[in-house]
């Protein structure tokens, strides 16, 4: 008799809705980074994160590097069900306030956008997905889902 698994229906949507924010912005963050894919590979200008990468200060630029790359990593954790998702995405939640601090400051300031990414939308965006895939994994461990 094969063995059964519960597979949550819900959790694979979010983890894969995850999956795909962090993605863009993984994508995004790797392209910013190395100039050589700029020439091979030219993306719109509405994916352009490029002026924001450049004018982060260094620590705000560790803290965005993180929630990129742990969100992913949480997102993909969520889609297989290992309860690790819940360890790293309050990772990727605690990663993503310096970035929203950030963003705070230079709204303050007067900086309210940098080309056409608004400081505040993608700090927000930021902050919010992953504090929803965190209340979503950490219900699912509550509730033995995983």
């Amino acid at each position: 008799m094969p063995a059964t698994t519960r597979r949550n229906v819900l959790m694979t949507f979010f983890g894969v809705i995850g999956f795909f924010w962090f993605l863009l912005h993984a994508v995004e963050y790797v392209y910013a980074r190395y100039d050589g894919l700029q020439a091979t590979l030219p993306l719109p200008d509405q994916l352009g994160l490029m002026p924001l990468f450049g004018a982060l200060p260094q620590w705000a630029g560790i803290a965005l590097t993180a929630c990129i790359w742990l969100g992913l990593l949480g997102s993909v954790l969520l889609v297989l069900q290992d309860r690790a998702a819940v360890l790293i995405l309050s990772l990727t939640l605690l990663a993503s306030l310096p970035v929203l601090v950030w963003a705070v400051l230079s709204f303050v300031e007067g900086l309210a956008s940098l080309g056409r990414v608004n400081l505040m939308m993608f700090a927000g965006g930021q902050v919010t997905m992953a504090l929803g895939l965190w209340l979503y994994a950490r219900t699912a461990r509550r509730f033995n889902l995983f």
